[in-house]
């Protein structure tokens, strides 16, 4: 998702916007219909636009939740270690049961000491993420047209076609009066 372009560039797409989307699936979805149509998709590209941080609060940290988070992290640690020293070291079959029990001890020790260090600041669980408020499909130029007609923002890929003239005795009606 978050990979860099496969020419370096470091500057924002340049083209003509062919549709905007409230949700980055629907974008997703406009550009997946455009390569549905075996049209040419490169050069397309999909901008979020005003970014907001937003973080979801999902509970209150206490000193028993700190600590059983720590045991869980560090038991996970510990048998990761303890497996792969298993692998070298055969014959050392009592690490299997060591690592995970060191895990667990320093995963409590570590996140309550995190937790004491910042106790009077956070004393929450949270979870960010950024959102955007719109999602911009863009297009070069060449092939704006042909995206607008496939994703069906306009019924033709044409440039529309100035009004008509007025004949000489008719006039255009006037603007409403400002109230």
């Amino acid at each position: 998702m978050f990979q860099r372009s496969a020419s370096g560039d470091q500057h924002l797409p340049r083209g003509v916007v062919v549709a905007s989307y409230e949700t980055y699936d629907q974008a997703q979805a406009a550009v997946a219909k455009v390569s549905g149509a075996q049209a040419e998709i490169a050069g397309l590209a999909i901008i979020g636009n005003d970014l907001k941080l937003v973080e979801r609060i999902v509970g209150r940290l206490t000193w028993g939740k700190v600590a059983l988070q720590g045991a869980m992290r560090g038991l996970g640690f510990g048998a990761f270690i303890g497996l792969v020293y298993l692998l070298f070291v055969p014959e050392a079959i009592a690490s299997v049961l060591l690592f995970p029990a060191l895990g667990i001890s320093f995963g409590i020790l570590l996140g309550l000491t995190s937790h004491a260090m910042t106790r009077r600041k956070r004393d929450y669980a949270s979870v960010q993420q950024v959102l955007a408020a719109r999602y911009d499909v863009v297009a070069p130029q060449e092939t704006a047209g042909k995206a607008m007609h496939i994703i069906g923002q306009r019924e033709d890929a044409a440039v529309p076609s100035p009004p008509a003239p007025t004949s000489a005795g008719q006039q255009p009606p006037a603007p409403p009066a400002p109230r």
